[in-house]
């Protein structure tokens, strides 16, 4: 049976959602929906929309349309994972495992991503969500799934749409039970900083750590690189002539991952951190620092719990460096050139700096320089 929905949109413009609903022996099976400009558009395309599935059913189907969701996931990474970064590819795997991807994409409705969510909520605790799944990775999971049926319909020519994804979004959000993650203010504290400095300097001169997380974190705090991008920085791009160097293979975008190298700026406390790793590290050729990041992850995580200090991921370090740029009167344009955001709206927080900055610890104070 056919329904239509009258709705206005951001410009008060009146549009007809017209939904179509397959039931088999009072369950539903299959909803589709389409948005018209007209009621008597949407009225017609229930009727067309309703004789073709009466008629041909299943056998309307395209070849190779009769696919699970599991099936659809891996299909999208196959066909553009290299666009996107590894929590959100490492996200699609997992939702492939869990049972709404037994279903097939064809027989989605709302009310599945709606259950899905709830049995997310229902699993217990583990060392990733030790509270358990927060609403903001439960909304993750429905934007990745919009995704993958957006890209199911056009590229697969599959009888759905990302509707019946938003329908459930709009739904949770009113209840509450998903909602975008709060923005992360999170910086180290001058302590903080000198503890981590002091404990990460003596483990590397020790030789009982052999990432290079003190050369890491400085370089982070100044260079504002994610802690994947600082493990691709090739010696050979380094232009100090200039002040930049070079990020091969990209960086991390919204719009998708390129494969182009890119440059940066880089402050000038940023060359003297440079000057410390090359003479530590000698050599040409190769990478600034050639390391494995899940293992520079898993060391700073370490670290953080010896020193105790509670909540300070690698990123805040990124969060820390453009702060710094910010409180120290450099515009939108030039935190751009070191950060490589995209949109100034992005970059909004960082320059809107309280006039009294607190103490900030740099590099080489108090270290043992030796």
């Amino acid at each position: 049976m056919g329904s239509i929905v009258a709705r206005k949109n951001a410009k008060g413009e009146t549009r007809y959602r017209a939904q179509v609903r397959v039931t088999r022996e009072g369950k539903q099976i299959r909803a589709e929906s389409k948005t018209f400009s007209k009621r008597q558009l949407a009225k017609e395309w229930i009727r067309l929309r309703e004789a073709e599935l009466e008629q041909g059913g299943d056998a309307g189907l395209a070849s190779g349309a009769d696919i699970s969701l599991r099936e659809g996931i891996v299909l999208y990474l196959e066909a553009v994972g290299d666009n996107f970064g590894r929590s959100k590819n490492a996200a699609l795997r997992a939702l492939a495992d869990m049972p709404i991807a037994e279903k097939r994409v064809v027989d989605l409705v709302p009310r599945d991503f709606i259950e899905h969510v709830h049995w997310r909520r229902s699993q217990p605790a583990t060392p990733s969500h030790p509270r358990g799944v927060g609403p903001s990775t439960l909304n993750n999971d429905l934007i990745f799934l919009r995704l993958v049926i957006r890209y199911l319909q056009h590229a697969r020519g599959l009888p759905v749409g990302p509707s019946i994804v938003s329908d459930a979004v709009d739904a949770l959000r009113a209840g509450r039970v998903i909602s975008k993650s709060s923005q992360r203010e999170r910086r180290p504290t001058a302590d903080e900083l000198r503890r981590l400095d002091a404990y990460l300097f003596e483990r590397w001169r020790s030789g009982r750590m052999t990432v290079p997380m003190w050369h890491l974190m400085w370089l982070a705090i100044y260079s504002g690189r994610r802690q994947e991008e600082l493990c691709r920085l090739p010696r050979a791009g380094l232009d100090r002539e200039h002040g930049v160097y070079v990020i091969e293979n990209g960086i991390k975008n919204p719009a998708g991952r390129t494969s182009r190298d890119v440059e940066a700026v880089l402050p000038a406390a940023g060359w003297l951190v440079v000057d410390r790793v090359l003479a530590d590290f000698p050599g040409d050729d190769g990478l600034l620092l050639d390391f494995n990041p899940k293992s520079a992850g898993t060391r700073w995580n370490q670290a953080c719990k010896m020193l105790g200090i509670v909540d300070l991921r690698f990123h805040d370090l990124r969060h820390e460096a453009l702060s710094r740029l910010g409180e120290d009167g450099l515009t939108v344009p030039q935190i751009q050139q070191v950060s490589l955001h995209q949109s100034w709206d992005s970059l909004r927080r960082y320059v809107n700096m309280p006039a009294r900055r607190g103490e900030r610890v740099e590099w080489g104070d108090g270290m043992c320089d030796t």
